[in-house]
């Protein structure tokens, strides 16, 4: 049994920045950075695309990566990832637990991969779902406070917030998705980021502060 296997879904096609995952940033495509820290972490690596340039990129950047060829109907706009996982899981039988990385989330380091690992079988391989802390006051459109009551506005040191997810890492057993072909539950894992990880490429503006934070960290 393969224990751990890293998938990385990489769809060429992408509305709002055209060509997303094979597009430059700091030197290198977006894909580059997660794939880096999942070899690095001494992880067996998939990326799951139905892109020939993304193939031809990736196998070039990375001898030591896997490619599973994804089928069209599973590459559409109105495609899930929890798609991609089920494709993925009906090529690769043995593959008892898989490590969900997007190449959006970039500052994705090889030590948070490892510790989610740990976290995950210390927590009886319950789901796990990467998150920052965060204390903001949330409103819906309508002006209506969502985690906090107004008349009782708590002070950030007697407050712990709440977690956001951050779509970063996600670590499931095959026999969970097989049962609720979901990747996490409503009782998950919380591995917890720096809080810069909490940006994941959308827009461009995004892709201007995750530079940012690359060549500070000199990734």
């Amino acid at each position: 049994m393969n224990k751990y296997v890293t998938l990385i879904p990489l769809r060429g096609g992408s509305k709002g920045i055209p060509k997303k995952n094979i597009k430059d940033i700091n030197g290198n495509p977006l894909f580059y950075y997660v794939v880096k820290s999942s070899l690095l972490a001494g992880l067996r690596t998939v990326i799951s695309t139905d892109d020939s340039e993304i193939k031809e990129k990736a196998l070039k950047l990375f001898k030591n990566l896997e490619v599973i060829d994804r089928p069209e109907v599973y590459a559409q706009d109105n495609s899930s990832t929890e798609d991609v996982i089920e494709h993925f899981l009906s090529i690769e039988k043995n593959v008892e637990n898989v490590i969900l990385l997007q190449a959006t989330s970039p500052i994705t380091s090889f030590h948070d991969i490892q510790e989610s690992i740990k976290l995950f079988e210390k927590n009886n391989f319950n789901p796990l779902v990467s998150v920052v802390n965060c204390h903001s006051f949330i409103w819906d459109k309508e002006g209506i406070p969502q985690n906090y009551e107004p008349i009782a506005r708590p002070r950030r040191q007697d407050w712990d917030g709440y977690y956001l997810e951050n779509g970063a890492i996600y670590i499931f057993t095959r026999k969970h998705f097989e049962q609720f072909k979901c990747r996490c539950s409503n009782k998950s894992t919380l591995y917890k980021m720096q809080k810069n990880s909490m940006f994941e490429i959308d827009d461009l503006e995004d892709w201007e502060i995750i530079s940012c934070i690359l060549k500070s960290r000199n990734i």
